[in-house]
């Protein structure tokens, strides 16, 4: 009899652990997504800053991105954590908020890719610019693998503004 009793015992404290977990991990969860909107919040506003050449702000907002950042792999990896016990993609109560960061994930990459095509894109319009006005060196500039390399500038004074 004391045999069954200490089972169901044990069988409720696992139930409870898991019901805190689930609690904890759905409270992680949900910071994740306050973050992520206030990170796709600021990437909207670096984009504009790139467009808009406001380089020194550009600056702040991007240290201000990487301490997001971190705040994010901190939940993240205190979101794995949690949900060891637990099959979250399973869980009716934890899916509905893993669809939103999932979702606000993938916003977040589609700007990061935005932003980087746009620079990719200014950076060789502008190397274009450069290398048609300004005379290139004569001699040729071999990598260590034996590879042509380009002599990029080192510096560029302009009295015009691009």
């Amino acid at each position: 009899m004391e045999n069954g009793l200490e089972q169901n015992d044990s069988n409720s404290e696992a139930e409870n652990d898991i019901i805190e977990c689930k609690k904890l991990l759905i409270q992680v969860m949900e910071k994740e997504n306050k973050l992520l909107d206030k990170i796709l919040e600021l990437q909207t506003v670096l984009h504009q800053l790139v467009r808009d050449k406001k380089w020194e702000t550009l600056n702040k907002d991007l240290d201000n991105l990487q301490i997001m950042s971190d705040q994010f792999v901190e939940l993240e990896e205190e979101r794995e954590s949690l949900s060891v016990k637990i099959n979250i993609s399973q869980d009716r109560e934890i899916s509905p908020v893993l669809t939103q960061v999932r979702g606000k994930l993938q916003k977040s990459k589609i700007e990061n890719h935005a932003l980087n095509e746009y620079i990719t894109t200014t950076r060789k319009f502008l190397q274009g610019v450069f290398d048609s006005v300004v005379p290139q060196r004569r001699n040729i500039v071999y990598s260590n693998k034996g590879e042509i390399v380009r002599p990029e500038l080192k510096s560029l004074v302009i009295d015009q503004i691009l």
